[in-house]
């Protein structure tokens, strides 16, 4: 586990200061943002890296380290796979936090959270919410993890 939590830490930062500093947005108003409001912008930019890898990167260390894995950490990522996508889906298919930063950052709230192809390709997603690929690809996403989740519940428990 300290592998996971060692890499959860070098994501965030680094997606984090590549997505500030390459983001048009941020530079577009850290200057007139007060200290709390700037304060909440790096806030939401890591909290949203951070839950993006506990929610992408960790099924992979759930499937490494099955055997030693235990069963609460499994249930725990069960519960984030389940209350994020029904979190959209409660918000007009859109992330509470995304929002918050949409609207700090002055633009639409249909502007998505920038992953690590968006960051990496220097892109912006206006389709958040719309039903288009990504947000399909994520939901695919979702359903299979929590398959696959549900499956080593299961096997963990018939031991």
């Amino acid at each position: 586990m300290n592998a996971y939590i060692i890499f959860l830490i070098i994501f965030t930062v680094v997606a984090s200061f590549i997505d500030f500093y390459t983001n048009k947005f941020y530079a577009k108003v850290w200057h007139k943002k007060s200290l709390k409001e700037r304060s909440l912008l790096v806030f939401y930019l890591l909290f949203h890296n951070a839950l993006y890898y506990c929610i992408y990167f960790t099924i992979l260390f759930t499937i490494y380290y099955y055997k030693t894995i235990k069963l609460q950490h499994l249930v725990g990522y069960l519960t984030l796979l389940v209350i994020v996508p029904l979190h959209w889906k409660t918000n007009d298919d859109k992330c509470w936090f995304t929002v918050q930063q949409n609207r700090l950052l002055e633009i639409d709230d249909m502007h998505g959270f920038r992953d690590p192809c968006l960051i990496l390709t220097n892109r912006h997603s206006v389709t958040a919410g719309t039903g288009g690929l990504r947000d399909k690809l994520y939901y695919i996403y979702f359903i299979c993890s929590i398959i696959v989740t549900v499956a080593m519940i299961f096997m963990k428990i018939r031991k």
